[in-house]
């Protein structure tokens, strides 16, 4: 299934109209800078309570995988993340959000202008997910960022990776020059039902005021 970007992340009902519409992502755009390249503070990974995991089976006719991406500047968190991230904002470079079907590979643009590197250079994530065979069993990513090149040109891999974590768990990916000096922190939440959606993205609104205050 191809997927598109979401033109309004800030906007819960609108991001989640589209979701429930068309099965797009949404895009996590930084709020506004002085300068289009301006590196923002931010939270990422934030644990979302209103979504309740469980170690029952999860129904893969139902279920879908919330992802978000970011990229990091400045000081880097500790290695293993834990629940370092849930408590301390970062400054962000880039950062998008997703939702990806099982074993359907789902892409958005990537980088677009939280920094100086996109200025010359247009990125695609993409994510690829299956669902665990119960709530509390790691959920596996395919993870992988590429240069957009026109159609019928070999993408270039600058990110291509695979890694496995439990819902509302963060990974620590470890700088790659390739796609930028910061390190790329992957979060998965699982969503067992289309409720849960609407849970994530309230999650996600409230993380946008809290963000304001920083």
């Amino acid at each position: 299934m191809h997927t598109s970007p979401s033109r309004s992340p800030r906007a819960t009902a609108l991001c989640s109209a589209a979701l429930l519409a068309t099965g797009l992502s949404c895009r996590h755009e930084p709020a506004a800078q002085p300068s289009e390249h301006a590196e923002r503070t931010g939270l990422a990974a934030q644990k979302c309570p209103e979504i309740a995991v469980g170690a029952d089976l999860v129904d893969a006719k139902n279920a879908r995988v919330f992802v978000e991406v970011v990229e990091l500047s400045g000081a880097q968190p500790p290695n293993p993340i834990g629940n370092w991230l849930n408590e301390h904002a970062v400054t962000l470079r880039s950062s998008s959000n997703l939702v990806a079907f099982p074993n359907v590979p789902t892409s958005v643009p990537w980088g677009q202008c939280v920094d100086t590197v996109c200025s010359g250079t247009q990125q695609t994530l993409t994510v690829t997910a299956q669902l665990p065979e119960h709530g509390s069993d790691p959920i596996e990513l395919a993870v992988r960022i590429e240069e957009t090149v026109p159609s019928g040109s070999s993408a270039k891999a600058l990110l291509d990776t695979t890694l496995r974590s439990a819902s509302q768990e963060p990974v620590l990916l470890p700088a790659t020059a390739a796609v930028g000096s910061g390190s790329v922190v992957v979060t998965p939440y699982l969503l067992r039902t289309i409720d849960d959606l609407h849970r994530v993205l309230e999650c996600k609104s409230r993380q946008t005021e809290r963000e304001k205050q920083l």
